[in-house]
């Protein structure tokens, strides 16, 4: 390395700046002491050399005022070696000035023009500790330039007193560069504690920072935390009511026979029913709560199979551009849900184009880095990007875009559960949403999915069996501790022709086994008060190892690893769903 592509002290350079700063005071003093000095000593000199050093004085003080504007036409590009250079040449010819001019014009001047010379380049050489202490080798030239003359001439005399007069010069002088090395190195430690003061300042305002957003991020995870429960707690019990709604209004419509007066009346309310479905699922994609699948999949295939539907839901009026990769990995996600995701996002875009544009899909491979989305665990992802030529949002909408409940769109037109949901679903499958917009130059929106390992899965969905399912008469033990839900599960198994028995909790159910003996399949719910279905599946395999089960809940999350292998129906189910479970169940 050369030496000047070393890095340089910041002290050092805060020097050198100190030192330019008092320049200006340091040559205005000596342009004018020279001056008077001059104008004295031209009167009782016995030759007028006074004026010709004086002369001398203003050419080098005007060319050290020529560096210093200079200085200050490239403080932007300011390179303080070469600046303290030309500082300490300026610095040693001013001093050889008042040295030189001083022994010189010592033996042509009277004792009282001597006395004069002598005080004068005494008092330069004291201000100059003051002036340009900041910067001790400038401190030294003009010491040493100024001094040496002068103590020169003294020894040079040969007499006892110059003799005297000498060694005091000298020892004037190093007592100033003494004090001038102390007044250094006073500045010096002052810069220093100022530069580790600003940079504790810098760490603490770094700290404080990082405390408020670990602070803000820790509220919003209560806060997710806290909506979870709630919206829990919401999604369970109105599942429930959904399952009553629903299954009697597929009831209803069962036994309608065609009336044209009822039927229309029974498809709107269940219409608002499967809405309500809808919105329960929103929430709890919002809350980071509903249940994923999480597999392998090739989105480019994915993004195939559903491009109708996306060009359907856009409309004529808006081309959809899809760029595939031939080298896209697979992601790791629930296929169902992202396509979801991706219909969500589409009617976003086709709502911010009234009058149409364009749409374009895009999916690529990608790595975390500095542009990645916050809070995103480093490694390899699939992004899927939605881009709309739309208005676009300005900074204060984009803020608040993926807020629960805040929406642009006209009230009716939306719930504001959208984007919040997309990104609790990216955030449950541990890849993140990014919304990038400008008004009048749309919106792009990132959908960030972790990369699988694994080969996608190339079945579209669960493969069913197309063969009928033949009822079998059997005797069922139904364990729900919701009067209305048991009330419509017994009476719709009841009408199909399976014998029920009722329990409204879990001991209730446990008191039947003990002395019903024909009980064929057990149906339990997994959320009760006494104990949950799982432990009540546990203790009724302990009396009938052989008993068919089935758990239904209304729960919003997972039920637990020891569900494992135990038929599961979700809340709300209709009818007819729940009359093919049962048969399968039955017919193993």
């Amino acid at each position: 390395m050369r030496p000047s592509d070393k890095p340089v002290d910041p002290v050092y350079v805060e020097q050198v700046v100190a030192l330019f700063e008092q320049m200006p005071i340091a040559l205005g003093v000596n342009f004018v002491n020279a001056a008077l000095t001059a104008s004295l000593l031209t009167q009782i000199a016995a030759r007028p050399f006074p004026l010709a050093w004086f002369g001398v004085v203003a050419v080098v003080t005007a060319a050290r005022w020529v560096l210093w504007r200079r200085h200050r036409a490239n403080s932007a590009e300011f390179e303080p070696r070469r600046w303290s250079a030309l500082a300490i040449c300026g610095s040693l010819l001013g001093g050889l000035c008042w040295g030189i001019g001083g022994a010189v014009m010592f033996p042509m001047v009277p004792q009282l023009g001597q006395l004069l010379l002598t005080i004068v380049i005494a008092g330069m050489c004291t201000g100059a500790v003051i002036i340009s202490a900041s910067h001790l080798p400038t401190l030294l030239a003009f010491l040493l330039s100024a001094a040496s003359p002068m103590a020169a001439r003294f020894f040079g005399e040969g007499t006892a007193t110059d003799a005297v007069l000498g060694a005091m010069t000298v020892v004037f002088v190093a007592a100033l560069a003494l004090a001038g090395r102390q007044l250094n190195r006073i500045f010096a430690d002052g810069m220093r504690l100022r530069f580790e003061l600003n940079e504790a300042n810098l760490r603490l305002q770094a700290e404080i920072t990082e405390h408020r957003a670990t602070e803000a991020a820790l509220r919003q995870a209560q806060k997710l935390e806290a909506v979870g429960h709630l919206t829990g707690g919401i999604a369970h019990d109105f599942n429930n009511l959904l399952t009553v709604v629903i299954g009697n209004l597929a009831l209803a419509r069962g036994r309608a026979n065609g009336n044209p007066a009822i039927l229309p009346l029974l498809e709107n309310a269940m219409q608002a029913a499967e809405r309500g479905v809808a919105q329960i699922q929103r929430l709890l994609g919002f809350a980071r709560r509903q249940r994923l699948d999480p597999r392998s999949v090739d989105l480019n295939r994915l993004i195939a199979g559903i491009k109708p539907l996306l060009q359907q839901t856009l409309g004529p009026g808006v081309n959809l551009m899809i760029a595939v990769d031939d080298h896209l990995a697979p992601a790791r996600v629930d296929a169902n849900q992202l396509e979801l995701a991706i219909l969500n996002l589409t009617i976003n875009a086709r709502d911010a184009m009234p009058t149409g544009g364009s749409v374009r899909v895009g999916l690529e491979n990608r790595r975390t880095d500095r542009g990645s989305p916050p809070d995103l665990a480093p490694g390899d992802y699939v992004a899927l990007s939605i881009t709309d030529t739309g208005a676009g949002m300005d900074e204060a909408t984009l803020a608040q875009a993926l807020d629960p409940f805040f929406t642009t769109k006209e009230p009716g037109a939306g719930s504001g559960l959208g984007l919040p949901t997309v990104q609790g679903f990216a955030a449950q499958s541990g890849g993140a949403v990014r919304i990038s917009s400008k008004p009048g130059a749309g919106t792009t929106v990132e959908l960030w999915l972790p990369k699988a390992d694994e080969p996608p899965d190339r079945l579209a969905g669960p493969v069913r069996s197309e063969s009928p399912i033949v009822q079998t008469a059997a005797s069922i033990l139904l364990c729900d501790d919701d009067d209305d839900v048991r009330r419509f599960v017994g009476e719709f198994l009841g009408s199909v022709g399976y014998t029920i028995h009722e329990a409204n909790g879990p001991r209730a159910a446990l008191d039947i086994l003990e002395h019903q003996a024909e009980i064929d399949l057990l149906i339990v719910d997994y959320a009760m008060p006494e104990m949950n279905g799982l432990e009540t599946i546990r203790r009724a395999q302990q009396r009938r190892p052989d008993l068919k089960l089935l758990l239904i809940t209304g729960y919003a999350g997972a039920v637990g690893t020891a569900a494992v292998g135990i038929p599961l129906l979700r809340k709300p189910f209709a009818p007819e769903e729940l009359a093919r479970r049962v048969a399968e169940i039955l017919a193993i």
